[in-house]
């Protein structure tokens, strides 16, 4: 419900001005509707659709790092396993761990 109060903030053209009054009308109407979704029965039915929005976008997020992790496996070919392999052999590391390691970006969840 942040963005709504926030919503105002991007309404300001510069061809309303000075006054502004068109700003000010859409800024006072997110601050009142975020108000009744926060205070209201609305508010069930925006907590619902956000877990909805919230669990889509995980599972997004977990698809992503599953392809990152696939892409790097199926990267892993004669010179780049070679070089995990001494690197796992100077650290004292297992080759696994060595991998986990070399891991790059991962999205957070």
């Amino acid at each position: 419900m942040f963005f709504l109060s926030r919503i105002g903030s991007y309404t300001w053209k510069s061809t309303w001005g000075p006054e502004y009054h068109q700003s000010i009308v859409i800024s006072l109407s997110g601050l009142v509707l975020a108000s009744l979704l926060s205070f209201g029965k609305l508010s069930i039915k925006y907590l619902r659709f956000n877990h909805l929005t919230m669990t889509v976008i995980r599972q997004l997020l977990v698809r992503r790092n599953r392809i990152l992790d696939r892409d790097e496996k199926a990267a892993m070919n004669g010179v780049d396993r070679e070089r995990v392999e001494e690197a796992a052999r100077l650290e004292g590391l297992t080759f696994e761990n060595a991998l986990e390691r070399r891991k790059g970006f991962r999205y957070l969840y």
